[in-house]
């Protein structure tokens, strides 16, 4: 089965991280679907449903779609596999992405840190945090620099649904051909004083789960999309609160060298006192802090 990415395209066509992490991360290319999507920024609407765009803002856009696929047959992508399509900017670029992410049903949508930068000089806001902030159905990975030699998956395990979901991803996309030398570490940070029969998460079915619960639901996900357990392996270590959590995870990660850290991301509280008390969430402490390794999320 082919797996089919959503990439957002900026202004840096073959030079963009995202499709740099792809081609290097994916040893083979033949089951890989590409989609190369480019909002073009300066659309107006002359009414309601209507959306004015010049030929010389469109021509660009395809230009610059066009660099880029050039880039990734290049780079061993199947030809016939790999589409382009150009949009006018019409609810904002984040609201555009994620119209396009839901209507073409992709396995996960793949930005890179350098279309980040170019929307953050246009718009002053971050699309990959615009995009954690919605309500989407689908994985999203934000990629930055990427180094080829670099092939693992750190998948932090929480025992969430939204966790499990990432878990099941993470098997699917290392399911593929040519991914078999990528291998998975299960990551549990676990509190101080609890035990691995505590309660540390609620799975799929809202039961809550304990430590050792979380870790067998995360690997079994793994495994039933057919990854050898063999290239499995379980690491806990202790972490005392959030921002705990996240610095041990960056901790990992750049030890031992990960291409990727997978989370599954709860549903955020709102931005009141509530959530001023009690902090941001992990995922939006990694996004904050990331470097040299993808993150890969899940809601």
């Amino acid at each position: 089965m082919e797996r089919h990415l959503l990439l957002t395209m900026g202004g840096d066509g073959g030079e963009s991280w995202n499709l740099r992490f792809v081609a290097g991360f994916f040893r083979r290319k033949a089951a890989l679907r590409l989609t190369l999507f480019y909002v073009v920024p300066d659309a107006y609407a002359s009414g309601p449903g209507e959306v004015i765009l010049s030929d010389v803002q469109m021509r660009h856009g395809l230009e610059q779609l066009a660099g880029a696929r050039r880039w990734a047959v290049e780079h061993g992508f199947v030809p016939e596999y790999v589409e382009t399509h150009a949009v006018p900017r019409q609810f904002g670029v984040v609201r555009d992405i994620v119209e396009e992410a839901h209507r073409g049903l992709y396995d996960a949508v793949v930005s890179g840190r350098r279309y980040l930068g170019w929307l953050e000089q246009t718009y002053t806001t971050s699309v990959s945090r615009g995009l954690l902030g919605e309500e989407i159905a689908f994985p999203l990975w934000v990629c930055h620099q990427p180094e080829p030699d670099l092939s693992d998956v750190l998948l932090c395990v929480d025992g969430s649904g939204e966790n499990l979901r990432m878990a099941d991803h993470v098997g699917f996309m290392l399911a593929a051909p040519g991914a078999e030398d990528h291998t998975v570490t299960l990551l549990h940070c676990r509190e101080p004083g609890n035990g691995g029969g505590q309660h540390v998460g609620v799975g799929a079915d809202d039961a809550p789960l304990s430590g050792e619960e979380a870790i067998a639901a995360a690997r079994e996900a793994v495994l039933a999309n057919g990854v050898d357990e063999s290239r499995v392996r379980v690491l806990v270590l202790r972490a005392r609160d959030r921002a705990d959590k996240a610095e041990t995870i960056l901790r990992v990660a750049e030890q031992d060298r990960f291409a990727v850290v997978a989370v599954g991301r709860r549903t955020a509280l709102p931005d009141t006192l509530m959530r001023r008390m009690f902090g941001r969430s992990v995922s939006e402490r990694l996004h904050d802090r990331v470097n040299r390794f993808s993150l890969w999320v899940s809601k």
